[in-house]
């Protein structure tokens, strides 16, 4: 890695008056984003690099830009197969031509091309945890497949915990009659900024459901992009608490089909010195039965001794729904649930 600092606007050389169009919309304009190209970074140029580390416990992935390391237990799964794409002979597939100027996140194509996936094909008795990490002054980018395979219940938790600039790009592609209970952690450092985009692509008859919890930092974009086939049913849960900093949600939804389920509830906690925003994104129109609530709880108003008791209603829906399935290998799931649930 290059120990000079690199301006993001000099380092995306031809890309970057597309990026800059890109933060211009609508969906960006909230977050500000544009101040990022000004900043300056050491940028990964190495060639991806994956590591079997016996020291990490259960089935874990951690996520350093193109560095990954990978628990022994995760790699030796007999239902999971973990692979990047330099290792698939014959494809010549360009990374390149997945970059969309659309989605601000997909930066990540040009800059980390080679991407490692997981393909699930059978039950795991324990969730998968995937941790995408930052190092001061760093700007980490990550492309991940993850592949479930059909008739799959998986459970999988991601934790951020970025200490200058993040951004992944996570491809989720449900198979038929799969699902996958998804749940997000962010545990940024106060200035750190965070890019995500979550690419969901979810088959005819599959379900997802995602729990985010979100604690801000000093500019979280958090991006999904649902594609929803036939019979698909998408549940979507939030509780977003930005404290001093920023936390942006945006959530796209492109029907295949007109005969799906959707249903979002997301409630946001914020102070005088914080913000947030929520920004939908529907292609067509969700369906007649869908349930949207996007909701907030204004606690600066709110004497300091009923505080928390108020702040524990409001969230209560969402946290109570906010559970894993799985017996094994959860305590981790619980102690982020915990940290995150320790309002200041």
């Amino acid at each position: 890695m290059s120990s000079t600092l690199i301006p993001i606007k000099s380092f995306l050389g031809k890309y970057y008056s597309e990026l800059a169009y890109s933060v211009s919309q609508d969906k960006y304009n909230k977050s500000r984003i544009d101040r990022f190209f000004e900043q300056k970074f050491l940028i990964q140029n190495n060639k991806t690099q994956m590591i079997v580390d016996p020291n990490l416990s259960g089935l874990t992935a951690i996520v350093s830009g193109n560095e990954i390391l990978i628990s022994k237990n995760l790699y030796d799964h007999p239902n999971v197969t973990v692979s990047n794409s330099m290792e698939n002979q014959g494809v010549t597939h360009n990374p390149k031509s997945l970059y969309n100027p659309d989605m601000f996140s997909t930066v990540a194509y040009l800059i980390c091309q080679n991407h490692t996936m997981f393909h699930i094909v059978g039950e795991t008795d324990e969730p998968i945890y995937i941790k995408y990490k930052s190092d001061f002054e760093t700007f980490y980018n990550s492309v991940l497949i993850v592949n479930v395979g059909k008739n799959l219940d998986v459970e999988i938790v991601e934790e951020y915990e970025s200490h200058c600039a993040v951004n992944s790009v996570t491809n989720y592609i449900l198979q038929e009659n799969s699902r996958l209970n998804l749940s997000t952690f962010y545990q940024n450092n106060f200035s750190a900024i965070s890019f995500c985009l979550r690419n969901v692509i979810a088959q005819a008859n599959s379900k997802y459901s995602h729990v985010l919890f979100g604690k801000g930092s000093s500019c979280v974009v958090d991006e999904s992009k649902i594609h929803a086939d036939t019979n698909s049913t998408i549940d979507m849960l939030g509780c977003i608490d930005p404290g001093r900093s920023e936390f942006h949600t945006i959530v796209s939804i492109l029907p295949g089909s007109p005969t799906y389920k959707f249903s979002l509830d997301h409630r946001h906690i914020i102070s005088q010195n914080s913000k947030t925003t929520f920004t939908p994104v529907v292609v067509g129109h969700l369906p007649p039965d869908s349930f949207s609530n996007i909701s907030s709880l204004a606690i600066e108003s709110i004497p300091e001794l009923f505080k928390l008791e108020k702040i524990n209603e409001f969230i209560m829906p969402i946290i109570s729904q906010a559970t894993l399935e799985r017996t094994v290998g959860v305590e981790r799931f619980y102690d982020n649930k915990s940290k995150f649930l320790q309002f200041q």
